[in-house]
């Protein structure tokens, strides 16, 4: 049973890392010069926090690929098994947190455009972005101590048999988790049936809104059903060993799954961008004057056909060659106008 287990879950880790790390760090890298133009607003400052802990979360993905593929064996110490067990449930319980205030935000600016504008700033974001880490901090703090580390068997954030604080903890997250996403739901009918939205507005909110409810029922609904159910059992039980044994596979793929959240968050970028044909445009723009400027040696495309083709010719001479129609298609051309505009 460990075997195929321990290959389709680190294969699933092997997947997210690879993908959710460039991802995450272009979407992040592209929030901040969305946030050097002046855009984005409150949004903004949650999806780089939601980003933020995705990111952590990600760089500790390859030492739980080391520690399934050691069969369940921590070779880094206690201090480290803490400090990645603490980082994983922070950010996991961060990112819940910061998705229901995507979705508040959302709500609050069509629903009540103007009495929520002294809330819906820069600053109140701000605040809550540090509300949200330091109550999860606290939280989390409260429940993975004294510790998470099996020094005898080196089991690193399991425990067999399973402590009733650890057990409580559990349950009081599955919980939590829960009650956010029955109280972001009806978010999505109320604003679809909102009259004052244009359809491109309403197809970015609702876009921005499934991939909520995404996260919500198919990535962490699984984990906190099958958490909800396991500890609840694991408190009545009294042959603890065969509920562990007969639910320990699946209970551990939707402990992973709980990862796949790290490649859909970076899909917030794209709807909080005003114009997706504008933001490829600006994209393709960067890249085109990077490449020039490291293959040309930094000389402008536009300058070096001028080298090539030679100077221009003088007012006056040659006026049959001249087309000025030629002329505005040529200046308008991506090639003349290589790494400024698309």
């Amino acid at each position: 049973m460990s075997c195929p287990y321990t290959f389709g879950l680190t294969c699933i880790y092997g997947v997210i890392f690879s993908l959710g790390l460039p991802s995450n760090l272009l979407s992040l890298w592209g929030l901040y010069h969305l946030g050097r133009s002046g855009g984005g607003g409150c949004q903004l400052v949650y999806i780089l926090n939601l980003l933020l802990s995705d990111l952590l979360q990600l760089l500790t993905l390859p030492l739980w690929i080391i520690y399934l593929q050691g069969g369940h064996r921590w070779p880094y110490g206690q201090l480290t098994c803490e400090l990645v067990g603490y980082v994983f449930y922070v950010n996991v319980y961060a990112s819940v947190m910061f998705l229901c205030l995507i979705a508040m935000d959302r709500c609050l600016a069509i629903v009540y455009p103007l009495s929520s504008r002294r809330v819906r700033t820069i600053r109140v974001a701000a605040v809550s972005g540090v509300a949200v880490w330091t109550l999860t901090f606290l939280f989390c703090l409260s429940g993975l101590l004294p510790s998470v580390f099996d020094a005898d068997r080196l089991l690193c954030l399991e425990q067999y048999p399973v402590s009733s604080k650890f057990a409580y903890f559990k349950i009081a997250t599955v919980l939590l988790g829960f009650l956010l996403a029955i109280r972001h739901s009806p978010t999505i009918l109320t604003l679809r049936r909102s009259p004052s939205l244009s359809d491109h507005e309403r197809h970015k909110i609702v876009g921005i809104l499934v991939v909520i409810t995404i996260n919500f029922i198919a990535v962490f609904g699984p984990y906190h059903l099958m958490g909800g159910y396991r500890f609840v059992s694991l408190l009545r039980t009294e042959v603890p060993c065969e509920l562990e044994h007969s639910i320990f596979l699946i209970y551990r793929l939707c402990y992973g799954l709980t990862s796949l959240n790290t490649l859909l968050d970076p899909l917030f970028y794209i709807f909080l961008c005003p114009d997706e044909s504008n933001r490829c445009c600006n994209w393709k723009g960067l890249l085109t004057k990077n490449f020039h400027r490291v293959v040309v040696g930094g000389h402008d495309l536009h300058n070096d056909e001028k080298l090539v083709r030679g100077p221009a010719k003088k007012e006056g001479h040659n006026h049959s060659d001249h087309n000025p129609d030629e002329t505005q298609r040529a200046a308008a051309s991506p090639t003349s106008q290589a790494g400024v505009h698309c």
